[in-house]
Parts: C-alpha cells; structure tokens; sequence
C-alpha cells in the first residue's frame, strides 16, 4: 500500500504543468458565485464569523467534527455524545439547536427535509473537503432550504486544483481514536478537465461505555472549465456505525434517581465511578437491600446486558449510510452578470439497533403474554431496529447583475422529500414469546411514509448609494407542504388489554413571506450596520408525533433586529454586535428527550433573546496574535404553561411562569486565543467558558447544569521540501491537546421531572433524572501530514 502511494505521488507530481489556457484565479473567482447567493457579502448588515481553509485543514486533523470549530465562533455552542467529539455531534447558535440551523454546502440544503436537522456524525472530516465556513448568527440573508431561526452556516467545497497534487494525513491519540485520510487532484486534463478525490475516516473506542465507532466520508469530482463557464459533478458520500450514548451519562436508572443519593452534577457522578455510565450499554446494579450497589471503593458498580444465551450486549449503534450528487453549471457571461445552477440528489439509509432491558410489552403495542406453565409475562428484553430510509431531489437557481452602485440576486429553490419510517424487533428474550413473534423474522411494530415539498425564491438587492452608505432589501417566499401517514410507534390501550398504533395522518401547507432590510456605513476601516427581518418556520416531524400532552403544533415567527459596529486597523480589529429577537410561538426545548434521544420542543407563544456579541484580535508582533470573543445574552419566555408530569406520568398539571428563562440558553460563553507562529512553526492556545444553563424551562437550579471551561492547545510545524523527495513539497507534523487541566463537566444534557406528593416530592422538590452529556477529561492527539 505505501509503495503504491509514492508511486501515485510521484506520477502526480511528474505530470504538473502550468494552466495554459485558464486562469485558476478566475475559477476560485467562479466557485465563489456558487455560494454567493445564500452567502451575506463583506458590506452586509448582519452578524457573520467567517472561517478560512488554513483553519479548516489544520482542525480537519482532529477527528473532531465541525460543530466543535464553529464553536469557536461568537454565540456558539458544540457537544458530542460519547465526549470526544467524534461521531454524533450537535450545534446550538443563540441557544438555537441543530433543527433551526439552516446549513447548505455549495448553496444546496443539507438539513434532513422532515427533521431539519443536519446529523454531523454524517459529516465526518468535512472539515478537509471544504475552503470555507460562513455562519450568520440571527435569521441573515435569504438561504436555500429550511428556515433559520437560530443561523445558518454555509459550506464550500474546495475549488479544483490545477495543478496535479496528492496528499496523505494521519493522526492518533487517546482511546485508540486515528483519523486517517487522502486527497488528490489530476490538475488540469486536455485543458479543460479536472477530476479530484478525497477519502477520509475516524475511528475510536469512545470516553464513554459503548461508544466505539468508526464513521468516514468519500468524494469525486469531475470538473469542466472553461474562459467564462464552469461546469462540475460531485458525489459526496458518508457512513458511519457507532456507539450511542444519546442518554448520557444517566444518574439513575427507569426505577430511582441518584439525584436522591446527593447526586447533583457530572463531576459527581464521575467522582462516584460512573462518569463513562451508558445505560444503552450497561445498568446499575442493585445490592440486597433494593439500593444501587457499591463495591469497597464507595464506587457504583454497573454490569452489560446480557442476551439469553449469557452472551453480552455489544452495544447500541447507529448505523446509516448518505449520498450526494450534485451537478452544477456557474456561467459568467459577463462583467457584470453571472448564474448558477445546480440539480441534486441525496440518498440516505440507516437504523439504530438498540438493547431495551425489561420493557413493559405495551411499549411495543403486544398484550401480555401467557407462556405455557402459565405465568404471565408483562415485561422481557428486546432488541429493536429504529429506522429510515430517505430521497431528496431538488433544484436551485441563482442570478446575480452586480455594477458597483447595484448588486442584485434572484433565485428559487425546489426540493422534494420521500421518507419511510419502520421500528422491527428482532429480538426477544422471553423464549416462547420469540416463537411467536421472531419465527419468521422481525416483527415490524410500526411503519410510516412521509413527504414534504419545500419551493422558495427570494430576491435581494444591495445599493451602493453613495461613496459609504450601502441599503439592502430581501425578500422571500417559501411554500411548504408536508404529509406523513401510517402507523407510529405510540400506542393507545383498546380497553381489552391490547393495544392499537397510534395512527398518523398529517397534512400540513404553509405559505410564508419572509422579508428583510437594512444599511451599512463604511469607511476607512469603519463599518457601522442597522437590520431587520422577518421569517417564519413550520413544525418538524417530532411536534407532530412526540408532542406528548402539549398542543398540536403551529409555525413559528420570528422577528430579528440587529445592531452593529466594527473597526479594523493596521494590526488589530474589534467590533459589537446588538441583538433583539422576538419569537411569537417559537419551539423551545422542554428539557426531555424522545427515546432515540432527540431533544423534544412545543411552542411557547411569547419569548425572546437579546445580547451583544463581541469581537477583538490584536497582533503587536509579526508573530503573535492575541483574539477573542464573548456573547453575552438573556433569554427569556414571557409567559410559560408548563405541562408537569404528575405520579410518573399518570396524570399533568399545568403550571405557570412568568419571565423564566429558555432551556439550553447560557447567558455568557467567552473564547480566547493565543497565536504564535513563526516561519513553520505555530501553536495556538484557546480557552472557552460557557455559563450555567438550565435543562428546563421552570427555571429551577436543581435542574440544571453549572458553568465549564475548557482548554485546549494545538502545535504543530510545516516542512517546506526545497529539494523534493518523490515529489513531496511539504510535511506537517503536529499535535492537538485537549482539556489540558483535566476538567469533568457536561456541556449539555436532558432532565426527567415529575410531582409524586406521596414520596415526598412536591413540586417545590421534584422527583427528577438528569442524563448528562460529558467531555472528556485531558486527551491528546499526534498527527502527520504529506504533501506532493
């Protein structure tokens, strides 16, 4: 394998030759038109962080996935459920999570249509497949896809390389985790083609119980160039089957709550020797006297699933597999206009396979059973397979006419969505039951097909109308029609002792409108900005189906204004942002988790978030740069009717607040770094801190998580190869390492509360559960790059 690699290398770097009859500047200057249209350009009036390739390709030798750079950002938060940030990764910008996140790559919509959701762990190493990142904070310009009620982050796929080259990267470090990968490029072919490639993978044992994985993603393209035109086929795929950990770290198990054993925080539950406790892998054990077990230690003690055949439980896996094409046209005729056209194509597959130990027969619609000797079976284990299978088509269209004094865009948007949703079991432990229901297979409990129709079109202008004054206008329309029927995997007592599917029949059209408008001073390194918009955002498929008690759900409105200064001198910048959004029924988080651990929502009629967003970097020496942020915000419901459990869920009552403040919303998360780089050489040190935050909406301390920081340094030092050996121009060697102090917190995590006077919990001293989603303590990672 490694002498055919310096063999390709080789071949590769023999073969370069100068671009002869196309300018690859012009090209770079073509793909830009391609992310134009869903990009806000330098002068506009909105809050924008923008990330360059250098950063990307440095980060891309992490393993880590992108949300844990985009956390370095203003506002924005990244966490991934087995505590190393490999695999199944979330986002959350202004307290906003993964569903009201717009993101494109290329200008094409890579939310899942139905959950609107971007599932990063499909994403592994994106980071090295793309030039560049621009996240909007706020609701932004108008963009392709679903809406953004919290930002949207744009993606941009390298620009094909003229020049023939190959590059091979490795890395590897704590708890067996490599990341491992290649790109290369033909250059440029009979003068007008390039076809370029990249393959890359992770793999990893997991902080936490059970999380081994190993996900990766491939990509081939096939570029067409011409003087003014441009046309270009990508196939990006990814896979991935990995460990779940979407419970967290649980204090407790379906029966009793640590939190009643002085349990309170993650670090608690780490100094208690659970602090890599899966219960999808593993339970509590309990002792003689019906308390959690302890060994000699003072420590829980926890043991594996077991099938009945004394065999362990492997784990609990996700396991999916996603396809794009895409097929683009950028034609720039002329100076002054230039369009882009793209078709596009995603096929996406998987399922979870999860272990449910001693689950009551109900939950999965069966009645109870009778075996032979006449005992009466209410609850045994099973296994279950949750899965998808998904087809998404669409079609985008940009046109820009840009003159110096106007800058105008126009496109459309029509994308089509057809899914199947299926639950099998394929496993039970009861013997005589499996008989019954596993003799010819998996029994499939429950399945339905959904469709959704997503056409939009926007248009936005840009007036340069004097030497420093700029005015924009957006305006956009969105037609959404969503369908979904079949049965699901709730079910409804018939009164005889069986059960019937819950059964869906959802047909929902919604028309918006979404405007925006602004203006932006310039001057001499002064940039001054005032905007407002407007958007709306209809249900996702979890309101509908997992609403539990709370009301059928409504669109969303959202109503953004934003404030902002920035200053950029010789060597240093700074800059303010001001924010005031106003969400009329929006979607916030209720702190519960559906039992594949997606984070459940309902509509609250009035809230709203404001901050200021701050920025400044200063560079006194050609080799040091000292940078920062801080997003300082509050975040509030005006009025809140929670739904309460009551006696574990026999009954509600509803309880109300005013003022509380939004889930998953901290008022404080600060970044800062240090650089230093001098000829090859460069380390960087960051240091995070994000403030408490709290797990519900009831605004209780008990249910909620207290602040953290973090830090990390990264090292690394670049080889310029003047006399090349088989061709290599550079070697990279570097290392990353995180935590460094070694701290034991959760960045995020889920709460189960309930009022059960008769255990003395009233309200006031709730019985509650908090599943907690840890780092990982102090972890290091060496890696290793050629170029050629």
């Amino acid at each position: 394998m490694k002498k055919d690699l310096i063999i390709i290398a080789a071949l590769l770097a023999a073969g370069a030759t100068k671009a002869e009859t196309t300018d690859s500047v012009k090209t770079v200057n073509l793909q830009d038109v391609v992310v134009n249209g869903v990009r806000a350009q330098k002068n506009a009036p909105y809050a924008v962080a923008n990330i360059g390739q250098k950063k990307l390709e440095t980060f891309s030798k992490s393993g880590q996935e992108l949300p844990f750079l985009l956390a370095q950002t203003p506002g924005v938060i990244g966490w991934g459920e087995n505590g190393l940030g490999t695999g199944t990764a979330h986002l959350r910008i202004r307290g906003a999570a993964d569903s009201r996140i717009n993101v494109t790559l290329d200008g094409v919509p890579l939310n899942s249509p139905e959950d609107q959701t971007v599932f990063w762990a499909n994403m592994n190493s994106y980071s090295a497949l793309i030039r560049s990142a621009q996240i909007q904070r706020g609701i932004g310009t108008s963009t392709n896809g679903d809406g953004a009620f919290g930002g949207t982050v744009s993606l941009a796929t390298l620009a094909p390389s003229y020049t023939p080259s190959f590059e091979l990267t490795g890395s590897y470090g704590s708890f067996n985790t490599y990341n491992t990968g290649a790109n290369f490029s033909t250059g440029l072919m009979g003068k007008h083609l390039i076809f370029d490639g990249a393959y890359h993978e992770t793999a990893t044992d997991g902080y936490i119980h059970g999380t081994g994985g190993r996900s990766g993603s491939y990509y081939g393209g096939l570029t067409w160039v011409g003087n003014n035109l441009q046309i270009r086929y990508k196939n990006i795929g990814n896979f991935e089957k990995t460990g779940q950990a979407w419970n967290g770290v649980t204090a407790g198990d379906n029966d009793m709550s640590l939190m009643d054993y002085g349990v309170k925080t993650y670090k608690d539950m780490y100094e208690a020797g659970l602090g890599k406790f899966n219960n999808l892998y593993e339970a509590l054990k309990y002792d003689d006297k019906g308390h959690f077990a302890k060994d000699a230690n003072g420590n829980y003690i926890t043991e594996r699933y077991k099938m009945n055949d004394g065999s362990y439980w492997d784990k609990t896996t996700d396991n999916f597999y996603q396809n794009h094409n895409i097929l683009s046209a950028v034609w720039q005729p002329s100076e002054h206009w230039s369009h882009n056209i793209a078709i596009h194509y995603t096929y996406g597959y998987g399922y979870y396979k999860e272990f449910r130990p001693n689950n009551k027969l109900k939950k999965f619609g069966l009645a109870n059973f009778t075996t032979s000797d006449g005992e009466t079976v209410k609850k045994t284990d099973f296994v279950r397979k949750k899965g998808l299978a998904q087809n998404t088509y669409g079609a985008i269209y940009n046109i820009n006419y840009n003159d110096g004094t106007w800058n105008v865009t126009g496109g459309i948007n029509f994308q089509q969505f057809h899914g199947n949703h299926f639950g099998d079991l394929t496993y039970i432990a009861n013997k005589e039951m499996s008989e019954k229901y596993l003799s010819s297979g998996n029994y499939k409990y429950y399945d339905s097909d959904a469709h959704k129709y997503d056409y939009s079109g926007f248009f936005k202008a840009d007036y340069h109308f004097n030497k420093y004054w700029d005015a924009f206008m957006d305006i956009q329309m969105r037609l959404v029609e969503y369908k979904t029927n079949g049965i699901n995997d709730k079910f409804i007592s018939n009164g005889d002792g069986t059960y019937s599917n819950q059964q869906l029949n959802i047909s929902e059209n919604y028309n918006f409108v979404n405007p925006k408008a602004g203006i932006t001073y310039m001057n001499n390194g002064h940039k001054a900005y005032a905007s407002i918009a407007y958007s709306n955002r209809e249900p996702e498929r979890n309101n509908f189906t997992d609403n539990g008690s709370y009301p059928f759900p409504t669109p969303e409105r959202l109503t953004d204004i934003e404030l902002g200064y920035e200053y950029t001198g010789s060597n240093w910048y700074a800059g303010i942002n001001l924010y005031y959004m106003y969400y009329c029924n929006q979607f916030v988080q209720t702190g519960e988790k559906s039992d594949i651990g997606e984070n459940l929502t309902t509509n609250v009629k009035s809230s709203y978030r404001m901050g200021a967003e701050i920025t400044a970097g200063w560079s006194p020496l050609s080799w040091l740069t000292v940078e920062g942020n801080a997003a300082l915000s509050r975040n509030k419901i005006k009025n809140f009717d929670e739904s309460a459990s009551v006696d574990w869920d026999d009954s509600y009552r509803t309880i109300h607040y005013d003022n509380s403040t939004l889930a998953f919303s901290p008022s404080t998360i600060l970044n800062g770094f240090v650089n230093i780089h001098y000829r090859g050489a460069q380390a960087i040190w960051h240091t995070n801190f994000v403030s408490s935050q709290y797990l519900d909406n009831t605004q209780n301390s008990d249910r909620s998580l207290p602040c953290y920081s973090q830090t990390d340094i990264n090292l690394n030092y670049t080889f310029k190869i003047a006399k090349k050996v088989i061709g290599m121009k550079e070697l990279i060697i570097g290392a990353n390492f995180n935590n460094i102090f070694d701290r034991h917190y959760a960045s995020s995590g889920w709460v189960y509360s309930s009022i059960i006077d008769s255990y003395n919990h009233p309200n006031e001293n709730r019985y509650y559960q908090i599943g907690f989603i840890p780092n990982a303590g102090f972890t290091a990672m060496g890696y290793i790059t050629l170029k050629f």
